[in-house]
């Protein structure tokens, strides 16, 4: 690998790392296999407690049988699968850190499930990006919808 090559690759897991934005990554059998920055910081989770470990187990709050019939497209059909803050308002139950959203208990999310072929074109696992939508929700929600939440 050249010097070039090697500093490409140490940028792109430092912008991985830092981005504003949760990234994970499951395997077919939803262990957690990567967990950046950002889930550190929003689930106030670390990421050698949650490496290997099932993904339901870490968020016991997540219905099993839904979240893997919603990825079931990701695998078979190497497709995109989104939940949007408007069907869902979070997968992960995070803390927001916005002092204008302080009295909101979570942080709304939009969440987009990748396909990851390997270098055989096998997909065997997924990354799931996580979007702080919290400011979005604020801005169209009525008060007292906010309130209730």
């Amino acid at each position: 690998m050249s010097t070039q090559d090697f500093d490409q690759f140490h940028w792109m897991l430092d912008m991985v790392q830092h981005i504003d934005m949760g990234l994970i990554v499951l395997d077919r059998d939803f262990h957690i296999q990567m967990w950046n920055g950002f889930m550190i910081h929003h689930s106030g989770k670390h990421a050698k407690d949650v490496q290997g470990r099932s993904l339901f187990d870490v968020f016991p709050e997540i219905n099993a049988s839904w979240f893997r019939a919603k990825s079931q497209p990701v695998f078979e059909l190497r497709c995109r699968s989104f939940i949007v803050w408007q069907q869902r308002p979070y997968l992960f139950r995070c803390r927001h850190v916005r002092p204008i959203t302080g009295q909101l208990p979570f942080m709304y999310q939009n969440i987009t499930m990748h396909p990851m072929a390997n270098t055989r074109g096998e997909v065997n696992h997924m990354f799931i990006s996580i979007q702080d939508v919290t400011n979005e929700a604020l801005a169209s929600q009525s008060p007292k919808a906010i309130a209730s939440s």
